[in-house]
């Protein structure tokens, strides 16, 4: 979306990501994934599935402990699943600010956090497994990453991850922001985009192809949308998670997974088609 604001290989330690996580995760309701079980769905197919789940994580994680012991060390892998191809000026690099939800396990598959995290790469505010693992992915792409020490918490302990621990994030990569023309000394913080205001914009979208020639789905040279409406569509909250902040003038590329686009249904006039990024 062109928007100006106005106003290394797999090995068999690598098991747990091929257990698909978020397929599985997919099988179960939302009621049950957001831990209101009761009254929605058997409570016998989340604790299945959930033990299903840690089951191959804790074997896998024990085949990299084993390894560990051994005096080998882990090293740092991510791999896309399924990865999307998009052109490599789609793929996040640095400078771009992403926003991705993630899970966090141990080596013993004790989930440790979980959540989701905005940062821009090479700012060096989070993790150097994250922006590692980020950096060429395409939005939408669901991003599995083994992070040793050196590129997690190094020898100092944090919160629920003990010192030397080399953790597990499972993680969606839902939007890369791009700013391809800031506003020279920036605006006050009255001028920015923010919820609760009406935001007009010239916007041309197209579905992201690994040719880069996608169809376009929008083009409107004034489209005024309000922000923080929490009745919005999906794709105006895509709008607003990547515009929050742009100053007039500004002019922001978004390339926005499924989550913050048409989701699982689609567009409804078939421009969009189920699970497609957009841009």
């Amino acid at each position: 979306l062109y928007i100006c604001f106005f106003g290394k290989g797999t090995n068999l330690n690598f098991l747990l990501f091929k257990a698909n996580w978020f397929r599985l995760l997919q099988l179960i309701p939302d009621c049950c994934r957001r831990k209101t079980s009761v009254g929605c769905c058997p409570p016998t197919l989340k604790q299945r599935s959930d033990m299903f789940a840690r089951a191959v994580l804790m074997i896998s994680c024990s085949m990299l402990t084993a390894r560990e012991a051994a005096g080998q060390t882990a090293e740092f892998q991510s791999e896309a699943e399924p990865a999307l191809n998009c052109p490599d000026s789609y793929r996040a690099r640095k400078g771009d600010k992403v926003i991705m939800e993630y899970i966090g396990l141990l080596a013993n598959g004790t989930e440790f956090d979980r959540g989701q995290s905005e940062f821009t790469i090479g700012e060096n505010k989070v993790i150097p497994g994250w922006e590692k693992g980020m950096t060429g992915g395409c939005a939408g792409e669901r991003i599995n990453m083994v992070v040793p020490p050196e590129f997690g918490y190094g020898d100092s302990p944090s919160d629920k991850v003990p010192a030397g621990s080399t953790i597990y994030f499972i993680t969606q990569l839902q939007a890369v922001i791009r700013t391809t023309k800031p506003v020279a000394g920036g605006c006050n913080e009255g001028q920015k985009a923010r919820p609760n205001i009406d935001v007009t914009m010239d916007i041309e979208g197209r579905v992201i192809t690994p040719s880069a020639d996608g169809q376009k789905f929008v083009d409107k040279p004034s489209l005024e949308v309000r922000f923080g409406n929490p009745k919005a569509i999906r794709f105006v909250r895509g709008l607003e998670a990547g515009l929050t902040g742009a100053c007039p003038e500004e002019e922001r590329l978004l390339f926005l997974g499924p989550d913050l686009a048409y989701g699982a249904a689609g567009k409804s006039d078939g421009k969009v088609k189920p699970g497609q990024s957009v841009r």
